[in-house]
């Protein structure tokens, strides 16, 4: 049997955060540099990405400037604002700003960012105030763009005054490298395959930016293929396909924000495009670490408020889709399991600390402890929205897996030590678990 396209497939060898290798084949003589090629350009120049365009430095009016009271000059505080990875899915302009008036290190995850932007490397140092007499006050602007942008090009009269604008690095890939090797198909050595390493500055991974560049590719070369007099007659038909199938291809990053916790549970599993999200079962889903059923409905929730993804609705080959249709995905799980409250044995209170004996009425009211103690700390931080390093000192630093670890510890255990969280996260559980007649241990 000889070659066909079908026969061309995509081999993840590597896909890092940074760092892909990636293996596309079989091809006929000469395709390798054919593809190779026009994939390294496109991911070298019409990726977009997200960057700053202007900075306002309280005190300063240019960047070859010193500032009293700050380590560095304005160039080196510059040169620093040009390492951050900005993660953006909104195409506006927003600002981040920072204030500080002690003496200390500002690092970027210290920048007052909306919620629309991600700050990947938070641990890159700005700029360290060596005297507590100085106020260092700055704003950012931000835009998403493609290429390098000189700051010429960035220049706009709308911004405030003493705002001076910096070149700009938008596109979020860094390095391309290709090579051709020869490959064997069918028995024959007339063939060849594409071995391509992408490196990115984490702002997408690898495999979102070989994705990306090539549905550029893609877009291109089908309106170059299709024939005006072919469009004008089969107009309905070919866009409700082509839209659907363009809709499946999309990142779901482009569509929605993920949660950082969402995010990195669906690159462990392997989706990215809405096309193998909703190719799954709920059941598959909720199988998945560290994704409980609020995060799963929360996020099928936001996507089906868009009018793309209705559009999807006559799909039968989605098995998500048909269990939303069906009605059988928002199922309320809460009920499973339920027992009567003077059902439930006193040892079970005795055993577990923290928990609030309810006096039991007439009307015994049905309550579920064991599935709320059961509960991955990861839900309860989701629902608090507690931050990143808050999150990871409970769950790694004082090994808080569940609910039930949480009432094992006193409230004062939280607030103290290397490793204590702020007032307001510990108030957030404390009324959590409240809320659930549970308390804290005495």
């Amino acid at each position: 049997m000889g070659f066909t396209l079908d026969s061309l497939r995509l081999t993840v060898v590597r896909d890092e955060e940074k760092r892909g290798e990636f293996k596309i084949g079989p091809l006929h003589k000469g395709y390798g540099i054919t593809i190779g090629n026009a994939l390294r350009r496109v991911l070298l120049s019409s990726i977009q990405g997200t960057s700053i365009v202007a900075v306002h430095i309280d005190g300063i009016f240019h960047q070859f400037t010193s500032i009293p009271g700050v380590l560095e000059d304005g160039i080196q505080i510059v040169a620093q604002i040009k390492k951050l990875v900005l993660r953006s899915q909104i195409n506006e302009r927003k600002i981040l700003s920072v204030t500080r008036k002690t003496q200390g290190t500002i690092y970027a995850r210290d920048l007052i960012a909306p919620p629309s932007i991600e700050i990947v490397n938070g641990d890159l140092p700005i700029a360290t105030i060596v005297d507590d007499d100085t106020k260092f006050s700055m704003t950012l602007h931000t835009e998403q763009g493609i290429e390098y942008r000189l700051a010429d090009e960035n220049r706009d009269p709308g911004y405030p005054i003493g705002t001076f604008p910096i070149d700009s690095a938008f596109c979020p890939v860094t390095h391309v490298q290709f090579s051709i090797k020869q490959a064997m198909y069918n028995e024959s050595l007339n063939y060849e395959t594409l071995d391509i390493i992408i490196e990115t500055n984490g702002a997408i991974t690898p495999y979102q930016a070989l994705q990306y560049s090539s549905q550029i590719l893609v877009d291109y070369f089908s309106n170059i293929m299709v024939e005006k007099e072919e469009v004008e007659e089969n107009v309905p038909e070919i866009l409700i396909k082509d839209e659907t199938e363009e809709i499946l291809k999309r990142p779901l990053e482009e569509i929605i924000t993920l949660s950082v916790r969402t995010g990195n549970v669906f690159k462990k599993a392997n989706i990215y495009t809405i096309q193998d999200l909703f190719s799954k079962t709920r059941k598959e889903l909720l199988a998945l670490k560290n994704f409980g059923t609020k995060s799963l409905t929360s996020t099928i929730e936001e996507l089906m408020k868009l009018p793309e993804i209705e559009k999807l609705k006559n799909r039968k080959d989605l098995q998500l889709m048909k269990e939303i249709i069906a009605g059988s995905f928002f199922v309320d799980d809460s009920q499973e399991g339920l027992i009567e409250e003077e059902e439930i044995p006193k040892k079970v209170f005795e055993a577990v600390p923290g928990i609030i004996k309810a006096e039991v009425g007439t009307q015994a009211k049905k309550v579920d402890i064991q599935t709320v103690l059961n509960t991955a700390i990861e839900e309860v931080a989701e629902e608090l929205e507690m931050s990143e390093p808050q999150f990871i000192k409970l769950k790694e630093k004082l090994m808080v897996d569940t609910v039930e670890h949480l009432t094992h510890l006193a409230k004062e255990e939280l607030l103290t030590g290397n490793n204590k969280l702020s007032r307001k996260n510990v108030d957030l559980l404390e009324e959590y678990l409240k809320k659930h007649g549970l308390s804290f241990k005495e």
